[in-house]
Formats: structure tokens, sequence, C-alpha cells
């Protein structure tokens, strides 16, 4: 849609310049200058995770993708154009090409998101494997709105025996079908179905033994095949505690690409906060002239030390938002949601995360990242780790000044809040990428421009 969209864009840009004429020629002359075009547009958008088949619909993101995409390809095309010393396309044929390209790319893209993909010749009809609490919190997840192509669990498959095929064969539940399956006619009925999709959603996995070589075999016939873990991976970007053993922990550090992007990582961490030191210089001091007007006896930094990479002990930076002595009587406690020891100007802070600005000292020195999981306090991590297993995973790579856990959950301050958000850091530990980190740092963006969303 991209392609096609760039090609019109191209056909109106070079009209609106030459004649008719005079289009073809120019076409020719200039073809690297348009695929280099082209190119740069469509993989700046890949980056970006604009062509993931399951995409959370998201104006914000769509427009910043945009222009990701737009700022990367004009990049592109001036160094090569400095580099060969001539333009690769005059400048009124790239701005009514990428100006032609932005109002036909986004209308589609609104168009399909919000019509096409849940319309009923392109849903995804889903069977799911089981019929327990398990495969209800799947279909939960499935028909989210947020889920494109929009799915529809057509079925929840119940495996029995062979003699207890006959009893009670068909049942419904929540409006949908509840149908018995053995060995022998589970792979039929799946067929009759008319399935794209299969997830095993069993409550009890070890049962699925039995019909291994039937899903192998519908895998195999083009029908999608996902556990109950996998589909938490693909459709909420995050790892089930619950399914998570060591066995698979190791495979998750074997498939991790942190090291090969751990240098690349770390040289974009200093780029970026040397830049961000930069840029939010007169921010920062206008935070402190604030904090000091409002309390001229308090400090305006404070430091705490967290938990980092391997167990490391280091201080972190933030403005302060409570107020001074705050955990002189509770000792080290999380934050409420409506926290009196936070100050006024401590609350707005928070909200757009501008507390964290001097947080980019920490990445310099090397103690953090820009992305990653958000580095605990060594008392809270300590109490973490005895009730929630594989807690200490998480300290495995580098703690980072916003992450996967922080954008896709609200703020937490219990163990069950916890589990979660490490469920979402697993998930970036396996998955880690510049792709992946770019989609963390737009959305950051957006908390920092909108604010923090509120609720989970």
């Amino acid at each position: 849609m991209d392609l096609l969209s760039l090609v019109v864009g191209a056909a109106i840009g070079s009209t609106m310049r030459f004649e008719h004429e005079e289009i073809g020629p120019y076409v020719l002359q200039h073809l690297d200058g348009w695929v280099i075009l082209f190119s740069s547009v469509l993989v700046a958008n890949y980056i970006a995770g604009s062509y993931r088949l399951q995409h959370t619909f998201s104006r914000f993101n769509m427009v910043v993708t945009w222009f990701f995409s737009l700022v990367v390809a004009v990049l592109i095309l001036s160094v090569t154009s400095y580099a060969w010393f001539l333009y690769l396309l005059g400048r009124g044929v790239l701005f009514y090409t990428l100006a032609s390209y932005s109002v036909i790319s986004l209308v589609l893209k609104l168009f399909v998101y919000k019509t096409l993909s849940r319309l009923e010749p392109f849903l995804c009809r889903t069977v799911i494997v089981g019929a327990g609490t398990r495969a209800h919190g799947l279909r939960t997840m499935l028909e989210s709105e947020w889920v494109l192509p929009a799915h529809k669990v057509v079925a929840y498959v119940r495996l029995v025996q062979r003699d207890a095929h006959d009893a009670e064969r068909y049942t419904v539940s929540d409006d949908v079908a509840v149908v018995n399956g053995t060995s022998d006619t589970f792979e039929p009925l799946v067929r009759s179905l008319g399935a794209n999709l299969i997830v095993v959603g069993l409550d009890d996995p070890e049962e699925a033994a039995r019909f291994v070589r039937g899903l192998r075999r519908l895998r195999y016939e083009g029908i999608e095949v996902l556990t109950a873990l996998g589909a938490a991976e693909v459709y909420g970007g995050r790892m089930s505690l619950d399914l998570v053993n060591e066995e698979f922990l190791l495979e998750t550090s074997l498939e991790s690409g942190l090291p090969g992007y751990a240098r690349f990582k770390r040289l974009l961490d200093i780029m970026v906060s040397l830049v961000a030191c930069v840029a939010l210089a007169p921010v920062a001091v206008l935070i402190a002239l604030l904090m000091k007007l409002a309390e001229p006896q308090s400090p305006v930094l404070y430091s705490q030390t967290r938990v980092g990479r391997f167990g490391s002990a280091f201080r972190i930076y933030k403005f302060r938002t409570m107020r001074e002595g705050a955990e002189d009587k509770t000792g080290p406690v999380w934050s409420a949601d409506e926290d009196t020891r936070v100050t006024r100007l401590g609350r707005g802070l928070r909200r757009f995360r501008l507390d964290e600005i001097p947080q980019f000292i920490n990445i310099l020195q090397g103690d953090m990242s820009l992305v990653g999981p958000r580095p605990e306090r060594p008392e809270l991590a300590a109490e973490l780790e005895k009730r929630i297993p594989f807690y200490s995973e998480r300290e495995n790579i580098m703690p980072g000044l916003t992450g996967w856990a922080q954008i896709r959950y609200a703020y937490g301050n219990t163990v069950e809040d916890a589990v979660s958000k490490l469920e979402y850091d697993l998930y970036y530990m396996k998955h880690l990428s510049f792709a992946l980190d770019l989609q963390i740092v737009l959305s950051t963006l957006q908390i920092v421009i909108f604010g923090a969303r509120k609720g989970k």
C-alpha cells in the first residue's frame, strides 16, 4: 500500500513540475533517486514497526511513523546527493511527491485500520483448543478492539477421549460454540470451521501432547498455530509468567539480539544523551528555578541507590518530586497513585516524565541505557525476588530511562503490578532490536507530550 502511494505520489509530483512529454525522460534520468527515495521510506516504516501484521492502531504513532519515514528519506537523499555531487531529485519534485504520498498513505491507513481490517471477509477466524479459564482469557485478548486485523473466535475445542466423544458434543459458552474433539476428529473439525488460526489454551498444557501431530499437520497446511505463551507474545507483547520456566529462559537468551546489538545500542545511548542534555538544558533550568521558588531551602536534585546490570548498585538522579525527608519514617516504599508526599510541582513533573531528565547523566556514565527495564531500589528488589519467580532475570540487561513495560503498563505499586511489568520486560529481552527500541521511544514521546495515561 505504501509502495502504491509512493508511485502515485511520484506521478503527481512529476506532473506538477513538468509537461507531459518531459515526465518520461525525467523519471528515467533520475531512476537512482526514485529507487533511493522509495527504499528509504519503506525501510524507515519497517524499522518503526508499521508493517507488523498485528498492529495497535494509534493516530499518534501513525503520524510519528510517517514523519520519521520522511526525515529518513530526505536525510538519505541529501547524503547521497552530497556524495555524488548532484541532485538525485529536484526539490520541487521531491516536495510534491512526498506531500502527495503523505496524504494518500495516511488516508489509506486510516481506512484500513478503521474499516477494512474489521470487515467480515478480513476477520481472522480463530479456534481455541481448550474451554477453561485460560481459553476464555485468550479470547478476551484476541478479540480486543486494538488487535488488527480483527479476530473472531469461532469455537472452543474441548479435547476428550474417544468414549466420551458422543456425550454433549456441542454446547455454547459466551455465544461461542464449545465442540468436543478427539485425536481422530480434531483435524477435520478445525478444517470444517474454516480457521485461520489455532491457539492452544489448555489449562493443563500436557493435554495437548496427544494432538501435537495434528497441530503440526494443520500448520503445514497453512493454518497458523500458537501456544498460549506465543499468543501472549504476539498479541499482548508480554510473556505469561505462569508459562515460563528455566528452559524457556535459556532459549530466550539464545534468541535475544543483545550480544550483537549491545555496542551499537551503547553508541546510540551516548549520541542521544548528548543531544538531549543540550536540547533539554533550558527546560532543566526552568524546572530548577520553579522548584527553588516553591521550596527555597530544599535541594533540586534527588539521588537514590538503584539495582543496575547484573545486580550492581548505582546512584540514579532525578528532579525531586517529594517533600524532603518523605521516607525518613516509613523507609523505602512504593509511591501510591495519589501519594500525599508528592509536591504539586512534582505531580506535574511525574505526569510528563520531566523529573527523569537528569537520568541522561546516568546514561552518559554507563549506568543506564535509553531503553531497558526500570531499575528498582535494592530493598524492594530483594523482596520481589523472594515473591516473584525469575524477577532477577531482568537484571541481565542494562536498566533504562524508559522501557517496554513502562509504555505498555501504567504505573503500579503492588506485587501483582510487578509481575505484569516483569512479563513485559522478559518480552523486551527476547525481542530486543532497534525497531523495538524506536517504538518505545516514540511511545514515550507521546507520554511526554500528552502526559502519562492512567489505568492499566
